[in-house]
C-alpha cells in the first residue's frame, strides 16, 4: 500500500466556525486569529501536508433576494481576508503548507505574483496559491462589473493569468542577487516579462527575487470539464469533489488525462478529495449518526438552500420544495448541477438525501474505509473539510490520523523542509 497525503480544507473560510452549532468554539475571539493559528499547530503535529484557506468576495444576497439570511445565521459571511491571516499561521508553524485562495478574475496578476513571492519568502518555502475564477455576480459587482464573466471564458482568463504570473516569478534567476562588496544585484539576471495577452498586459518583472520554491505550489479545484481541463494544464494538486468511488476514479482519469495533453507528467499532478468524516465511539453510534441523516440535513434545510443560491445564482427560496425542480442552467459554479440530472428530483429530496458515500465510524473504521478507497481509486489523498473547531480538530488529529499512521497510510514526519518538495515525496 502507497502512502497518501492529508491536507485542511477550510471551507469556511476565515469566518465564525461553526456558530451556533454543536461545541461552537465559544472561548475563541472570532474576530482575531487565534483559532486559525492553534488550528494550523495541531494540523502540524499530525504532518498535514497544508492548510487550505477558502474565500469568497462578497456578503452573499441571492437567497430570498437580500443579504438577510446569511447575515442573520453567520452564513458564508463574514469572512475576512486569508491573505492577512496567512502570516499569523506562517509564523505559529514551521514545516505545515499554506494555501491562500486568491481569484484570478478580481486581482491584478502583478500584485497576486508580488504578494506570493513574498510570503514564499517569509515562510521558507511554505507558500501555495489555491486558484479560483469566482462564481457569483455579487462578487463581480464588488469590483465594478455588472456581473460575472462567462463560466468557460473565466477559465480562459485564467489560463493566461497563470501563464503571466509565472514570467513574472521566473523574471529573476535563483542567482541573481549577489550581496557581494560591488554588486548586490546582477542586472543581467533580471529581466523584463513584456506580456501581452487577450486579457493581460504587464511588463514586469517582480520587485521581489526568485522566492525559496521559484514559485508557490500550484493548487486548483475543478468540478466542471472546462474546470478540469484547467487544474490539468496549470494544477500541481487538484481538489477533487466526487459523491462516491466511481466518481473519484472518472475525476482522476479526466484530469490525469487533461494534464498528459497539455505534455505535463500526470504523476506530478496531485489527486487530493475532499471527505468530511464523522468519528464515533463506537458502530452503533455510527448506524445511529446515519439513521438520522435525513433529520439532520432537514433541520439545516434553509442553510444549504442559501449555499446553493449563493454558488448558483439561482435563488431558491422561490421553488417548491416538493416539486420537480426540472432542468437547471447557471454561470456559477457548474458542480452544483450534478445535484440535478434527474429533472424529477425535488429540492427537498436533494437537501435531505444522505451523502451516498457517508464516512462515519469509528476511527480504526473510518481509516480502514479511506484506505480501501484511496487503493481503489488510485489518487494522493484526502482534503478534510470543515471548520477549525477544536473538537473536530480533536477527532481527526488525536483519533483518525494515528489509526492512518498505524497502517502506514500517512506520513509520520515531514521529510522536507518546503511544501512542493512534500507534496511531491511520494
Amino acid at each position: 500500500m502507497c502512502a497518501f497525503h492529508l491536507g485542511w480544507f477550510l471551507g469556511p473560510g476565515i469566518t465564525v466556525q461553526g456558530w451556533n452549532t454543536p461545541n461552537f468554539a465559544k472561548s475563541y475571539d472570532w474576530t482575531k486569529p487565534d483559532i486559525f493559528r492553534d488550528g494550523a499547530r495541531r494540523l502540524e503535529q499530525a504532518f498535514f501536508d497544508f492548510l487550505i484557506l477558502e474565500d469568497t468576495s462578497a456578503i452573499p444576497y441571492t437567497y430570498g433576494g437580500n443579504m438577510d439570511f446569511y447575515l442573520r445565521h453567520a452564513a458564508m459571511t463574514p469572512k475576512f481576508d486569508p491573505v492577512i491571516v496567512t502570516p499569523y499561521i506562517l509564523e505559529a508553524t514551521k514545516k505545515l503548507g499554506v494555501a491562500t485562495t486568491m481569484t484570478s478574475t478580481f486581482y491584478p496578476p502583478w500584485i497576486l505574483a508580488r504578494s506570493m513571492a513574498t510570503l514564499d519568502h517569509y515562510s521558507n518555502g511554505r507558500m501555495a496559491w489555491n486558484i479560483v475564477t469566482a462564481t457569483s455576480d455579487a462578487a463581480a459587482q464588488n469590483f465594478g462589473y455588472d456581473k460575472q464573466f462567462e463560466h468557460d471564458k473565466r477559465y480562459d482568463m485564467a489560463d493566461e493569468f497563470v501563464d503571466l504570473v509565472k514570467q513574472l516569478w521566473e523574471a529573476w534567476e535563483p542567482d541573481a542577487v549577489v550581496n557581494s562588496d560591488e554588486t548586490f544585484i546582477d542586472p543581467s539576471k533580471v529581466r523584463t516579462v513584456n506580456f501581452e495577452g487577450e486579457y493581460y498586459k504587464s511588463r514586469g518583472p517582480l520587485n521581489v527575487p526568485r522566492s525559496p520554491q521559484g514559485c508557490p505550489l500550484l493548487i486548483a479545484p475543478g468540478g466542471s470539464p472546462r474546470g478540469r481541463k484547467f487544474s490539468g494544464r496549470n494544477a500541481e494538486v487538484v481538489l477533487g469533489s466526487a459523491e462516491n468511488i466511481e466518481e473519484m476514479k472518472q475525476y482522476c482519469i479526466d484530469v490525469r488525462s487533461y494534464a498528459v495533453s497539455f505534455g505535463r507528467d500526470p504523476t506530478k499532478v496531485k489527486l487530493m478529495f475532499a471527505v468530511a468524516p464523522v468519528i464515533t465511539k463506537s458502530r452503533q453510534e455510527a448506524d445511529e449518526y446515519k439513521q438520522n441523516y435525513p433529520k439532520m440535513l432537514e433541520k439545516r434545510m434553509q442553510h444549504s438552500l442559501a449555499s446553493m443560491s449563493f454558488l448558483s445564482g439561482i435563488d431558491f427560496s422561490k421553488f417548491d420544495l416538493d416539486a420537480p425542480v426540472g432542468e437547471i442552467k447557471t454561470n456559477g459554479m457548474q458542480t452544483i448541477l450534478g445535484k440535478f440530472k434527474d429533472p424529477a428530483v425535488t429540492l427537498r429530496q436533494i437537501v435531505t438525501s444522505p451523502p451516498r458515500w457517508p464516512i462515519v465510524g469509528t476511527p480504526e473504521d473510518v481509516a480502514a474505509e479511506l484506505i480501501e478507497a484511496m487503493a481503489e481509486v488510485g489518487g494522493d489523498g484526502y482534503l478534510i473539510t470543515g471548520h477549525l473547531k477544536p473538537s473536530y480538530l480533536s477527532q481527526i488529529v488525536d483519533e483518525l490520523v494515528p489509526a492512518l499512521q498505524k497502517r502506514g497510510a500517512t506520513r509520520t514526519e515531514y521529510s522536507h523542509d518546503m511544501l512542493r518538495d512534500n507534496v511531491m515525496a511520494f
